[in-house]
């Protein structure tokens, strides 16, 4: 018989050969019908079930090879016969073998180590002996030679089978995505006869079959097969051929998703490898099946782990049956851990050899498994860690992202103490305990070093040049963080690392720092609780003992040392008197120069024995000599965790007590100290552009108050912003993380749900508490979310009544008027929390003496009794009669008269301690002004929108306070004025209001009154109404009608007739301040002024004619008042005045462009957020003024800042104006520009911020191409060199495509007279610099042609200019000319030739280059004229006229908007925008001429009037922005403390 020899290829078997096995007849499939093959196929089956070596023989090997040859052609029934053929055959052969020679073959489990071993038994000598014979003779020759035959065989069919299911399964995974679309189409019948062909399936894709066939192949591998082939091990060809079955299923994913399927596979590649020296292949293999496979990483890591495990169990079954043989043990257990060793360094090394493919899907492919490898066998790889580090110098990322990882696997799995505790616990009993002692404190020492070099791998991995590289370190250190693998010595050293990371430039980076910090302070080893009160206390009287116990130790060894000393100088004086004086002289004074010299060097000895002494003193000694008693030492370790252990007072070892508390406490102290500092940063990133950051940053704050960290409380207060965000899902989570920490936490800390309710609502309580008014805004938006989403049940509304009615104790009167607060919000969509309890709050509200306060927030609650509820069902409360007790009450507050200092007697007195008390009595004059008020404005409203009848209570209002105006010598108070002042303004107002909300009314009654009538009328009656309706007649008729009765209601209010109007002149008068009868030497404190001016812009609101005639007096008082609240109160009345009266305003824009001037911040800033509103909200359009809200940009305050970013951001999202006005801006701010001329402080660097910042938001390529043409263009029209240089620093910041580029080419002559300025020369160059970076450009691109031309053009014109210009001064030298060097300069540039020409004729003249201006010339130019006219205008008048007559004004278009429609109050538009200009940044501006706004023409009459059109219609009054100024943000409601003036917490 030949011997089979297993082909290269499956083909190769049949050609035919004299020296091996090879096939005689190949069969012609297509020859034969179904049923010919299944019986062929079964015939074979039954013969190789009798005797499975007849696989041998040609009859059956030929038509299986035929077959199998053309397998794609046989039906399924066909090739599962032909699997359950192999199955059984290679099953059946296995047995035979056994059976064979079980008494020739041992197990190859105990191969090799017989050979050995000289002292074997007899019966195993024996049993050599006959295998030696056996094999010697030919019988058994031959039945190896049969075996070995059909063995290789059946496995050499089977791969084939294997690999064609394989290949198959592939091809119709993709092919079925192609034909799923063909197959809708087919019909029905096509279907059902499909259904019945695809019946049976093969038997392959059946675990059950492949786990058998796996098994099969496992129980062969059992058995010695090195004995058939009378070698050490089977040919490489037969295990090559057994693997690449293995390797075949193995890529699979169906194979690997079976854990059956899975286990087998793994359990044969162990045989191999482990038996049958399969390791030298399986390597590179294993490399291949990695770069080609994505879902193979953690499969093959899973498969070096089942390796290592079942290399584990082979061991212990050796060790089992060899206990005896100790020697064999050791050597086989060696001989196996070398093999698992070398397959993990061999990996490890060939992985390292992939350098070369940097990043690609392999690559990626190999880092996963090596982190994956990691974390399965962490002992195994540690030993060739050095291997890994290697990688860490890599160009792939993704390759330090797994060496990092890996890092951190070893340090947690492999370094870690309870790990290493647990393995060495499973060795005690073959050590003696000393053994392992020494051995467990040697372990320890080594793993603790390596487990801090490779930290400190790790934190300098954290400052890697990938972002992506420092993210995944980050991760893998919060991965050891939250398995507590980090040391506690490491734990600050990681904070700062994390801290660090928070301020990256790479959002991820910023991510995971976050996410990094949030798990440190949740796994810290401190405490749960972090305040720093607690630990600041505790080491403080911890080092007032050590201190006492070091001076106690310096003071006891000083007295030694004194001692000695006492002993030694007795000594000396002894040993001198026992000596001899001698008789020479000169020998004496010798011998007491030595001695003196001797005592010098002793003294200096004994002082550097008492420094080496002073140091000595350890603290080990000073803790030993702490001496404490019981109650002591438990007050020092109360409330700290690590120490909740200890119950007994020990003496004995209060020493190491307090050496460990001290560690503690000091490492404590500095990580709540990092800690805090972070809070600052993390209120810096929830204003950022990422939500990523901010809800990263919402989560560690959360996480922080949890912990109680001193700077979190802050940080909530900031968080209330979010509130307002537009992104969903950042104010979902602000929405969720409050719910958590003000209701959920509580509630389930404390289990009693009343008591919970009273803790949520001190938690609610606490978040009024020092609010600025933006704050409470935010705060009163989350309470309306809260009760949308049903947050707040009643158990917390009546713990806050309760609260509020002073039920409960331990609360006081802050808390109180903090609970109505919260009520009050609450109330805002359910006015049912507040329907029941009016007589409560008149009651308590109305009557409390002692909080001046409460009584605002009382009516402020009081107006929610009828507010709209979230169902459609709840209907508003109706009004309630003039004769309740609440209008009583409030009238008695408005018109009670408060004791205070008249200003007018304290003039008299002269007494410099009387003058100091006086002042401190206005001040606290100012603070109750102020409150009175506030409360009065909150009052009015509550009388008008609660009471029937309004007016009525508002007469008697206005008379009362009229009463009081004059004392009782006749005297004018100032303040009673000021309260009647204030209430005539607010009270026109609201009248307004009330007025409108009256017609609104009216106009729903008609509109369902029309309903019915509709529906009784006839037909007749109804082809009329349809006319009409056509036609809109009656709908024009009753918006006339209506418009009438508006404008008759608004005249009569300022009427002469009416009551309101008679005190108009009154107001006027105190605001012109005619003959200085309201001078501030009567009246000191501006009281009256601050108020008078607010009410005249409120009149102003009320009445057109009013306000046409009274305009230039309110811009006047806007330009000339030194007073900073008179200014914000008008600049904030004229943004209402805009929106109501827009033709009366526009012609005094400018007027109120120039207040972003104003040397005050705060005034800078109510005039920024009124632009920012007029013009968002399309009632100013943006002009070329706009340029001085861009130079807002750059404000020493940062809120102006924001606020002018956010502006612009908001702009550029809207349309093209910010884009068209980008030219006019650049003109505008340039040095030597009227605007930026009366800012002294802009510099060049800010105008290049601005510019920068105004051009990120030009991002469209067809934007860049016009701006590139506008900007060039306006070289020709500049007037300066800085504005030609501002011009050039714009084009280096735009993106060039190559149409821009040849707008460059064609108006290269506007520029070309300005490059000999280094500065426009460097910016074109930095242009085309960029523009050659550009990744698509190369040297064919015509893009590229265009740069090149450009840049040849620019230089070759500079070097003519600076040719020139030093022909032009050596000219100058010699001619001693006058001129100056820039003008000889621009006379000799010369236009550049396009071709080369001859010499020029000499009468033509080289065209001269446009002189620059300076900013002063060009001011004079602009303003010849006007200079002109205001030389004989008297400066003392204070009436302004607009700056140029209008010729035309502008007729508004914009129709009378409903009541419902208005803008909101100023007050909470200021602290909406203040919140979110803290989370957005952008910018933008606009173009237009600007005006001077410091050439004010003043002339004592009035403007001359022009023929005007029909004045355009007014908007309504009702919501309109607050006039009254107030620091939005930064006042607090608790006010009594503020020093301020007594207007500037008035709010509405």
């Amino acid at each position: 018989m030949l011997e089979f020899q297993i082909p290269i290829h499956f083909e190769d078997i049949s050609l035919s050969s004299s020296d091996k096995y090879s096939i005689k007849k190949i069969i012609d499939v297509n020859s034969q019908n179904e049923n010919t093959i299944l019986s062929n196929l079964d015939l074979i089956y039954e013969k190789i079930k009798k005797n499975s070596s007849d696989i041998v023989d040609h009859q059956f090997f030929d038509l299986l090879f035929s077959y199998l040859l053309n397998i794609s052609k046989l039906t399924a029934d066909q090739r599962n016969q032909i699997i359950k053929t192999l199955k059984y055959g290679i099953t059946n052969l296995t047995s035979t073998i056994n059976k064979e020679f079980q008494n020739k073959i041992k197990n190859h489990k105990n191969r090799g180590q017989q050979d050995d071993d000289d002292d074997d038994d007899d019966n195993d000598e024996d049993s050599d002996e006959e295998i030696n014979s056996s094999q010697n003779n030919e019988s058994f020759k031959l039945k190896c030679l049969l075996y070995r035959n059909s063995l290789k065989m059946y496995i050499f069919f089977l791969e084939h089978y294997i690999s064609y299911q394989h290949s198959s399964s592939s091809t119709t995974k993709e092919s079925s995505k192609s034909t799923s679309e063909n197959n809708e189409t087919i019909t029905s019948k096509k279907k059902s006869t499909k259904k019945k062909n695809s019946s049976v399936l093969d038997s392959w894709e059946q675990e059950e079959q492949k786990e058998a066939i796996l098994t099969s192949i496992i129980n062969l591998l059992e058995l010695n097969l090195s004995t058939l082939w009378r070698l050490d091990y089977p040919e490489e060809e037969f295990i090559n051929l057994l693997s690449k079955i293995i390797y075949s299923m193995i890529e699979q994913p169906a194979n690997l998703r079976s854990k059956g399927v899975k286990k087998l596979i793994f359990e044969v590649l162990s045989i191999l490898i482990l038996r049958y020296n399969h390791s030298f292949n399986f390597t590179s293999k294993i490399i291949h099946l990695l770069h080609n496979h994505e879902s193979l990483p953690s499969h093959c890591a899973d498969l070096y782990e089942f390796i290592y495990n079942y290399q584990q169990q082979q061991q212990q079954q050796q060790q089992q049956q060899q206990q005896q043989q100790q020697n064999i043990y050791s050597q086989s257990t060696n001989q196996q851990k070398n093999q698992t060793t070398f397959l993990i360094s061999d990996i490890i090394r060939e992985i390292g050899k992939q350098k070369e493919q940097r990043d690609t899907s392999g690559f990626k492919n190999l880092a996963k498994f090596l982190s994956e490898l990691t974390d399965r066998l962490p002992k195994i790889v540690l030993p060739f860690v050095s291997l890994l580090l290697a990688h860490l110098d890599s160009e792939s990322y993704l390759m330090r992202n797994a060496v990092t990882e890996s890092i951190g696997f070893l340090i947690g799995k492999a370094l870690n103490k309870v790990e290493n505790n647990n393995n060495n616990n499973n060795s005690k009993d073959k050590k003696s305990e000393q053994e392992e002692e020494e051995e467990e404190i040697e372990n320890q020492k080594k793993n603790e070093s390596d487990q801090s070099e490779l930290l400190n791998i790790l934190f300098e991995r954290c400052r890697d040049i990938n972002g992506y590289c420092r993210s995944s370190v980050l991760k893998t250190l919060s991965l050891l963080v939250n398995n507590n693998w980090v040391p506690k010595e490491s734990y600050i050293q990681l904070t700062k690392i994390a801290i660090e990371r928070v301020s990256d430039k790479n959002s991820l980076v910023r991510k995971r720092a976050i996410i990094l910090l949030s798990d440190i302070l949740e796994s810290n080893p401190y405490s749960p609780h972090l305040p720093t009160l607690l630990f600041k206390d505790k080491k403080e009287k911890l080092d007032s003992f050590f201190k006492l116990s070091f001076y106690n130790l310096k003071k006891k060894k000083e007295l030694l040392k004194k001692s000695k000393k006492n002993k030694n100088n007795n000594n000396q004086d002894d040993l001198l008197n026992s000596q001899q004086v001698p008789d020479d002289n000169m020998e004496f004074e010798e011998q007491q120069k030595e001695e003196k010299k001797e005592e010098e060097e002793e003294e200096e000895e004994e002082e550097e024995e008492e420094e080496e002494e002073e140091e000595e003193i350890t603290e080990k000694e000073i803790f030993e000599d702490i001496k404490l008693n019981k109650e002591q030492f438990f007050d020092l370790i109360s409330m700290l965790v690590p120490f909740s252990g200890i119950k007994e007072f020990s003496p004995h070892r209060l020493p190491l007590y307090l050496e460990h508390l001290n560690k503690y406490l000091d490492s404590s102290c500095k990580f709540i100290k990092i800690i805090n500092g972070t809070i600052d940063t993390m209120c810096q990133l929830m204003g950022s552009i990422n939500p990523s950051d901010i809800l990263e940053s919402v989560h560690f704050i959360q996480v922080a108050h949890k912990y109680q960290i001193d700077k979190s409380k802050e940080a909530i207060t900031k968080m209330l912003a979010l509130i307002w965000n537009k992104e969903q899902s950042i104010k979902e989570s602000t929405i969720k993380s409050f719910y958590e920490l003000l209701i959920k936490d509580t509630r389930e800390k404390v289990k009693s749900t009343l008591k919970s309710s009273y803790y949520i609502a001190k938690n609610l309580i606490d978040l009024t508490t020092a609010a600025t008014l933006g704050e409470i805004t935010s705060l009163e938006e989350l309470m309306i979310e809260f009760t949308k989403k049903d947050l707040i049940d009643q158990d917390i509304i009546k713990a806050l009544w309760d609260i509020f009615s002073g039920k409960v104790v331990n609360f006081n009167k802050q808390d109180s008027r903090g609970a109505l607060i919260i009520l009050s919000m609450i109330s805002n969509n359910n006015s049912s929390v507040v329907k029941d309890k009016v007589n409560l709050l008149v009651s308590i509200g109305l009557e409390e003496q002692d909080d001046e306060f409460l009584p605002r927030y009382t009516c402020i609650t009081l107006q929610k009794l009828r507010s709209k509820g979230l169902k459609e069902t709840d209907q508003i409360l109706p009004r309630f009669k003039n004769n309740q007790s609440l209008f009583e009450r409030l009238i008695y507050h408005i018109c009670s008269t408060i004791t205070i200092n008249d200003n007018n007697n304290n003039n008299n007195n002269n007494n410099n301690n009387n003058n100091n008390n006086n002042n401190n009595n206005n001040n606290n004059d100012d603070i109750k002004n102020s409150k009175w008020f506030m409360f009065a404005e909150q009052a009015i409203n509550t009388i008008y929108i609660l009471a029937e009848q309004p007016d009525l209570i508002s007469t008697e209002i206005i008379k009362k306070l009229s009463d009081q105006v004059l004392d009782e010598n006749g005297e004018t108070n100032q303040y009673c004025l000021s309260k009647l002042i204030f209430i005539l303004g607010h009270i026109a107002i609201k009248q307004l209001v009330y007025v409108e909300e009256i017609q609104s009314e009216i106009k729903r009654i008609q509109y369902e009154q029309s309903k019915q009538s509709k529906n009784n009328k006839n037909n007749n009656d109804k082809k009329k109404t349809n006319i009409e309706k056509e036609l809109g007649t009656d709908q024009a008729e009753a918006e006339a009608e209506s418009e009438a009765i508006q404008i008759q209601a608004e005249s009569d209010i300022l009427s002469e007739n009416n009551l309101i109007g008679k005190y108009s002149q009154l107001v006027v008068s105190i605001c012109y301040n005619y003959n200085e009868i309201f001078s501030n030497e009567q009246f000191p404190n501006q009281l009256l002024q601050t108020s008078a001016v607010l009410t005249l812009s409120k009149f102003m609101c009320v009445d057109s004619n009013f306000c046409e005639s009274n305009l230039q007096l309110l811009f006047t008082l806007l330009e000339k008042s030194s007073i900073e609240v008179i200014r914000s109160n008008i600049i904030i009345g004229l943004g209402d005045l805009a929106f109501r009266f827009p033709n009366l305003v526009e012609p005094w824009t400018s007027k109120i462009y120039s207040r972003l001037r104003d040397p005050n911040a705060e005034a800078r800033k109510n005039s920024l957020m009124v632009l920012t509103h007029l013009i968002l909200n399309d009632m100013i359009k943006v002009k070329g003024q706009i340029s001085e809200m861009a130079i807002c940009l750059e404000d020493s305050d940062i809120r102006i800042s924001n606020i002018a970013k956010l502006f612009f951001s908001t702009l550029a999202s809207k349309g093209n104006n910010l884009y068209n006005s980008l030219p006019d801006i650049i003109g505008k701010i340039t040095p030597a520009s009227t605007v930026t001329s009366n800012l002294n402080n802009i510099s060049k660097d800010s105008i290049k911020n601005i510019l920068k910042y105004l051009f990120s938001f030009i991002e469209k390529d067809k934007q860049s191409e016009t701006l590139i043409d506008k900007l060039l263009q306006r070289f020709k029209t500049s007037k300066s060199i800085s504005e030609s240089q501002n011009i050039s620093f714009c084009l280096q910041l735009l993106n060039y495509n190559d149409k821009s580029l040849k707008k460059l080419l064609e108006h290269f002559k506007l520029y070309q007279d300005k490059l000999n300025d280094n500065e426009i020369y460097n910016n074109l160059m930095i242009s085309i610099s960029k523009t050659k970076k550009q990744p698509n450009l190369t040297k064919t691109s015509e893009i590229k042609q265009l740069v090149d031309e450009i840049e040849k053009k620019i230089n070759t014109a500079r070097s003519q200019l600076t040719l020139g210009e030093t022909v032009e001064l050596v000219q100058e030298d010699g001619n001693s000319s006058g001129t100056s060097s820039i003008a000889t300069t621009s006379q000799s540039i010369q236009k550049p030739p396009s071709k080369p020409s001859k010499k020029a004729p000499a009468k033509k003249r080289a065209p001269s280059r446009k002189r620059y201006q300076s900013s002063e010339e060009e001011e004079s130019e602009e303003s010849s004229e006007e200079e002109e006219e205001e030389s004989g205008d008297d400066q003392d008048r204070m009436i302004i006229t607009p700056k140029k007559p209008i010729s035309k004004p502008m007729v508004s278009s914009r129709k009378r908007q409903p009541v419902q429609k208005k803008i909101s109050s100023e007050s909470e538009q200021s602290s909406q925008s203040e919140q979110s200009s803290q989370s957005e940044q952008s910018s933008q501006s606009d173009q237009s001429e600007i005006s001077d706004i410091d050439r004010m023409d003043i002339t004592p009459k009035k403007p001359p009037k022009k023929p005007q059109p029909k004045q355009s219609k007014k908007k309504p009054a009702s919501r309109l922005k607050k006039v009254i100024s107030q620091s939005e943000s930064e006042s607090d409601i608790d006010s009594e403390s503020s020093n301020n003036s007594s207007f500037d917490d008035i709010s509405e």
